[in-house]
């Protein structure tokens, strides 16, 4: 089988990438993981790299001053610098600001930015929530909420000139942010990064949500697409490299960095605090919005780490190109054996795309949902059930993407009705089981043709001998409470 996929997918090869697979993830011998937009797999060589440094030198609280700590310091500096090398980012330009995930990052624009009434949060509707909840720091100042779609080269040509219409060139005042996800985590679509370049020629600043994004794609914020026209991004090092958690960065503008304000102040953010009273002194530059202390462990393994990636980028995206193009067409034609009927519909992306088209306008996964034999939907979850018991890591829901994954599921007009305080049976009670999200399933750095293989095997096994069915009978004896 493999042998024919070669032959209409020849770029999918690359030496690289399959002793990748040997040598570092051994452990995927009994498992099919099919969620590195969720997270990485870490290679097992960065794993013992950092824990054989840590057990072979002496690391201290970098906000000391001795030789542990000054190692510690170096270590972070050094990280800094490879982040930015990685990223494309000039040095007299943007800094590096240490988070513990892409979210807290976006937090920092939410609480620093210089919202006023009239100022303009421009969101997509294909949005994180960690992005979407930058609109609580900008009503509560009476700044407007404007959410875009933006799936098409229609919609995209639409907010261009609505960004043109709303702000002249020849104005000096900024009139807000305009935020871009530079890759949904849903439908995996990756719209024209020129769109920050128009929005800031137009005045606004802009921020770029790159935590899908950078794990298979190469960004360079000083090249010619961008030309330093992201005042700020977003991104969490798991993501990318798999390990370690609990790091993340908000790679700014320097000058821009020195315009937010810092709503409060811990350890390591300032020089000078009057105790009793009311005096204190924030630090300059990163530090000053790095609370506490940061994973300062950590620090060492993500220069070593970022080079192993960034000389993989460009070997994966051919693969995952491939991966996807094939697994999407082969999942949109199977059909229940007693009935006919699609069992699998795909979403994203859309089976008729072509290779070229996958490869340069999507990320490397594939959203779907499941019809039983007489043509209604299953709840998503179901599916990720039953995967999971088979050995396939799939991840179903929303995502932490509403707006994509209800505009997938057909539910984007129900979005009008959701009130404070639903839940997601509420919404199930009153919507469908559509409401619950869709299925997702994403390739990356260590995906081969095999994985893609047994999940297609798979899911054209549920579609024989009732098996569906008895899946949905079994997740609705597993879901009913305990009444003894």
């Amino acid at each position: 089988m493999q042998r024919d996929f070669i032959l209409i997918y020849p770029k999918y090869q690359a030496f690289e990438l399959d002793s990748l697979r040997q040598t570092e993830y051994t452990r995927l011998e009994t498992l099919v993981y099919l969620d590195y937009t969720g997270a990485t797999l870490y290679p097992q060589s960065l794993v013992k790299h950092s824990f054989d440094y840590m057990l072979s030198n002496v690391l201290g609280n970098p906000h000391s001053s001795n030789p542990p700590s000054y190692l510690a310091s170096r270590n972070t500096s050094d990280a800094r610098k490879a982040l930015l090398g990685f990223l494309g980012a000039d040095p007299d330009v943007y800094c590096v600001v240490w988070t513990t995930n892409a979210s807290s990052a976006m937090r920092i624009i939410g609480e620093g930015y210089n919202w006023r009434p009239g100022a303009i949060l421009f969101l997509g509707q294909d949005s994180h929530n960690s992005l979407n909840g930058l609109r609580h720091f900008a009503r509560k100042m009476d700044a407007h909420v404007d959410y875009y779609p933006l799936s098409s080269s229609e919609e995209i040509m639409a907010i261009e000139n609505k960004l043109s219409d709303l702000h002249p060139t020849s104005s000096h005042e900024h009139p807000g942010i305009f935020c871009l996800t530079g890759q949904s985590n849903v439908t995996g679509f990756k719209p024209p990064l020129s769109l920050l370049q128009h929005a800031s020629s137009r005045g606004f600043h802009t921020f770029l949500d790159a935590a899908a994004l950078a794990p298979t794609t190469k960004i360079s914020l000083s090249g010619q697409e961008l030309n330093n026209a992201v005042d700020a991004m977003a991104i969490s090092i798991y993501k990318i490299m798999g390990f370690p958690t609990g790091v993340g960065a908000l790679v700014v503008k320097k000058d821009f960095l020195n315009s937010l304000k810092k709503p409060w102040f811990s350890g390591g953010t300032v020089d000078v605090v009057q105790v009793p009273g009311e005096a204190f002194t924030l630090k300059d530059g990163p530090e000053r919005f790095e609370d506490g202390t940061i994973n300062f462990l950590s620090m060492s393994i993500i220069p070593w780490g970022l080079s192993m990636i960034s000389t993989l980028i460009p070997l994966l995206r051919p693969r995952l190109a491939s991966l996807t193009h094939w697994t999407a067409r082969a999942l949109s034609q199977i059909q229940h054996e007693s009935t006919g009927k699609p069992m699998v519909h795909v979403r994203s992306p859309l089976p008729t795309l072509s290779l070229a088209e996958v490869s340069q306008s999507y990320g490397f996964l594939i959203t779907f949902e499941v019809a039983n034999a007489i043509g209604e939907f299953v709840n998503c979850e179901i599916i990720e059930y039953g995967a999971g018991l088979a050995g396939i890591c799939l991840r179903a829901g929303c995502m932490c993407n509403p707006g994509g994954a209800s505009n997938l599921a057909g539910m984007a007009g129900r979005m009008l009705e959701v009130q404070n305080g639903d839940r997601k049976a509420d919404l199930e009670a009153r919507f469908g089981v559509r409401s619950r999200g869709v299925v997702r399933a994403s390739f990356g750095l260590a995906s081969n043709f095999s994985d893609a293989w047994m999940f297609v095997k798979y899911m054209r096994s549920l579609a024989t001998n009732n098996r569906l069915q008895n899946l949905v009978n079994e997740w609705a004896t597993r879901s009913q409470p305990c009444t003894s």
